[in-house]
């Protein structure tokens, strides 16, 4: 059989052959030209994905610097009105005090009450420790003396 298949094969001619062969070469070029084709597509849809996220984590960023900002104003205005309101406080108690002072120094009575010595009760509530937090706080509720009534002893009732 190997004899009737080369003779076969040698009665086609060679334009034949190059015939075939140039189909079979420009089959598998249009093979590989839509092989890359459809890789490009593919790319370019990753591409533009990329791109889409990209433009939304971007957005998203933008949404709270934005946020951020306007948190950052704010917060300057309350400082700036807290501030004024700090220096008009101080300023009230500074006329207060000069007051006070002005009172002392032209009314013998008001120098008079204002040398002597308060009550040890009244001095207690002025003499307590600096307390941080809140446990020195309940601390310094739990160990502090009871005020009395005036008149009553002062008998340790805890």
């Amino acid at each position: 059989m190997s004899g009737l298949l080369g003779r076969v094969l040698g009665a086609i001619p060679i334009r034949v052959w190059l015939i075939i062969a140039g189909t079979g070469l420009a089959g598998a070029g249009g093979w590989y030209a839509w092989h890359e084709y459809r890789t490009a597509l593919t790319d370019a849809a990753t591409a533009r994905q990329a791109r889409d996220t990209a433009l939304a984590e971007s957005a998203q960023r933008q949404l709270v610097i934005d946020a951020l900002w306007d948190n950052a104003q704010r917060l300057e205005t309350q400082r700036r009105a807290l501030a004024n309101t700090k220096a008009a406080l101080e300023r009230v108690a500074s006329d207060r005090l000069e007051q006070i002072r002005s009172l002392q120094h032209d009314n013998e009575q008001i120098r008079q009450w204002a040398d002597t010595r308060l009550p040890d009760r009244v001095i207690r509530l002025r003499n307590r420790p600096a307390v941080t937090g809140a446990a020195n706080y309940r601390q310094a509720l739990r160990d502090a003396e009871p005020l009395h009534p005036a008149g009553e002893p002062s008998h340790d009732q805890r």
